[in-house]
């Protein structure tokens, strides 16, 4: 494939690159300073007025026309497509979109300040995002291309720009870490640009779902929707749809796996009307660890919590009263993801809090358990006890249902802020 093709065709590829090394949309793809933007010609169109459209001032209808080798009048025929360079199109500033937040989601400003980030608003060149414990983040670009940042990731908005009128969108990320999940190009239109850059890789896709993890120095590529090529200098793999590789610097890509079944479910409940909240998966083979997500929708663009464990037992601890959704994957000995397994479930376990929330002094809870005296209640009720190491209770630790009026409080690990006593009776 010439590079003048590299924003047409059906297959849907992307590249990676690990810093000096570059995962191109084919494994013959070649270097060049002229990528095509080709363009189907509609009745009434003329290379003049295709020209004042969308290229720069700088180049005439007349340069069009000698690239695309037409007749000297310029005639072209309905139907037909027109290249244009895309250093000739005229080019302007996008922006992204935060359309969904959860927990602790860090904007910072162009001055570089940080703030807490606001759903609904606005992300420009130059801004970077961070994401924190159990929490998540879901964007929108000007070609309707979606990522979901995943717990502890974070993303430099690098360039967000249009083509074109805004008909085609270049948009390129910096991935400091992290994991993210990408629906790049939607609607499917020819030409659109879409580049996630780690301090070890490059992504480029294109028409494609597909997931990116990095993590030390290596990173982890799934395939969901489409294919991509993965080249470095070292050497190149096709990863088909539902296969995943990884690489690592200075390496080639592993040959492309088959994604891992997904875990099962063992009769999952689909509504909790008492405690405890537990799941259970079937044995599998070749499995190191598994990972747990609940959230308020499929995407865990709304995430509530992350779990990971090293058997296939998940206890939800003391969620809230609501609707939710249980994201499941199995991790192998590379640490690659299985397919994603997905559950929704009710909570309606009908709870008061019992008065405010209490701050646990570090130094007292790492010293040793800790003994709580709780005054006997009426018949029919009952103490749940938890314990988070935040304010806004997004990071349990520890939890307790059907507590009696003498509670045990475990040793817990020293961390340099107060943990949280949450009591309530249900």
């Amino acid at each position: 494939m010439t590079s003048h093709r590299l924003f047409q065709g059906r297959l849907f590829l992307a590249w990676f690159g690990l810093a000096g090394c570059l995962f191109a949309l084919s494994a013959s793809a070649q270097t060049s300073a002229t990528v095509d933007w080709r363009y189907t010609v509609r009745p009434q169109d003329t290379v003049s007025n295709l020209a004042l459209r969308y290229l720069k001032p700088t180049f005439t209808w007349q340069e069009l026309a000698r690239y695309n080798r037409l007749p000297n009048n310029g005639v072209i025929q309905v139907g037909a497509q027109l290249r244009m360079p895309l250093s000739w199109l005229t080019v302007k500033q996008a922006q992204a979109k935060l359309t969904a937040i959860s927990g602790d989601v860090q904007i910072q400003d162009l001055k570089g300040a940080w703030r807490q980030a606001q759903a609904g608003e606005a992300v420009q060149t130059g801004q970077q995002i961070k994401v924190g414990i159990n929490s998540s983040a879901r964007l929108q670009f000007a070609d309707a291309s979606e990522l979901v940042m995943q717990p502890q990731s974070s993303v430099l908005m690098d360039t967000l720009s249009v083509y074109a009128g805004g008909y085609m969108a270049d948009t390129q990320l910096r991935l400091q870490g992290g994991r993210v999940e990408v629906h790049a190009n939607p609607q499917g239109r020819q030409g659109q640009k879409f580049e996630i850059i780690t301090p070890a890789a490059v992504a480029s896709v294109r028409g494609t779902q597909f997931v990116v993890d990095a993590q030390n120095g290596r990173s982890l590529q799934q395939t969901l929707e489409g294919q991509v090529a993965l080249q470095t200098t070292q050497g190149h793999v096709l990863v088909q749809e539902g296969f995943g590789s990884a690489v690592k610097l200075g390496e080639k890509p592993i040959a492309p796996e088959v994604i891992k079944p997904a875990p099962v479910f063992q009769s999952p409940a689909s509504r909790f009307v008492d405690f405890p909240m537990a799941f259970k998966w079937g044995p599998q083979t070749e499995v190191k660890g598994w990972v747990m997500q609940v959230g308020r929708d499929p995407q865990m663009a709304q995430l509530v919590l992350t779990h990971q464990a090293d058997n296939p037992f998940f206890d939800a601890g003391g969620l809230a009263d609501g609707r939710y959704y249980l994201r499941a994957w199995t991790l192998d000995d590379k640490g690659m993801p299985s397919k994603t397994v997905l559950h929704p479930f009710e909570v309606d376990i009908p709870r008061k809090l019992q008065g405010a929330v209490i701050q646990l002094a570090p130094h007292y809870v790492s010293m040793g358990s800790m003994t709580i005296d709780l005054v006997p209640l009426p018949p029919g009720q009952r103490y749940l006890v938890q314990v988070t190491r935040d304010a806004e209770g997004r990071q349990p630790v520890w939890y307790q249902a059907n507590a009696g009026v003498v509670l045990s409080l475990p040793q817990l690990p020293a961390q340099d802020h107060p943990y949280h006593l949450w009591i309530w009776i249900y």
